[in-house]
């Protein structure tokens, strides 16, 4: 077997130096590479969020909640404290039981009217204007009723003839406002439930041109 003939001395130093240029470039990429490994191994990883509700601006306890009062916001969930409002909470119509600031996490705690989340998963707090004042009369936290909506509101338009439409079956009452029975001159009187949020869009889109009544069902 016949050996390979060496290089000429010119090309051996040609192949050095083209192998010192590439041994650089690969050292430069490795340093790089274990620079960036040592970041990612120090910097810490995300930190967990809940989305919950805090006041948006100072609140007092004298009225209900309204639309816009409260926002939601993402906090380190280490930080939320317990019984905190989660973002899709129905909290509108809902009284706080003492004033609250700008940027405080509403909990369940600050509330006059107790949230639904104790009554299962997926329920939320509606509030609801029932017609007869005297058949809220009748009901206590925890009592369970269906809310029917007929007929047309006497203070927009007369009363329409037809069967009432079952808008919301066997809801936990959670609480009864003091002032509900006042309603700003609303009529009829404020009772809070819990229900489905399919049924609160459609409480509220009854509220406005129908008549809700209740039967009870204990």
């Amino acid at each position: 077997m016949t050996n390979a003939a060496p290089l000429p001395y010119r090309h051996r130093r040609a192949l050095t130096r083209l192998l010192d240029r590439h041994r650089r470039v690969v050292a430069a990429l490795l340093a790089a590479a274990a620079l960036l490994s040592a970041v990612l191994a120090v910097r810490p990883p995300p930190v967990p969020t809940s989305r919950v509700l805090v006041a948006s601006r100072d609140l007092g306890a004298t009225d209900p909640l309204a639309d816009g009062d409260l926002t939601a916001r993402d906090l380190p969930a280490d930080s939320v404290p317990g019984g905190a409002l989660a973002a899709d909470t129905a909290a509108a119509g809902l009284r706080l039981n003492a004033p609250v600031r700008r940027g405080e996490v509403i909990t369940d705690a600050r509330l006059a009217d107790p949230p639904a989340r104790p009554y299962g998963p997926g329920l939320v707090a509606v509030p609801v204007r029932v017609a007869d004042p005297g058949a809220v009369g009748l009901l206590s936290p925890g009592s369970r009723v269906d809310v029917l909506a007929a007929g047309g509101r006497d203070d927009l338009a007369p009363a329409r003839a037809g069967p009432a439409v079952e808008v919301a079956s066997d809801r936990p009452v959670l609480s009864l406002p003091e002032e509900g029975s006042s309603g700003g001159g609303e009529g009829g009187a404020l009772i809070v439930i819990a229900a489905t949020p399919v049924e609160a869009r459609s409480l509220a889109g009854h509220a406005a041109g129908s008549r809700l009544s209740i039967t009870i069902r204990g």
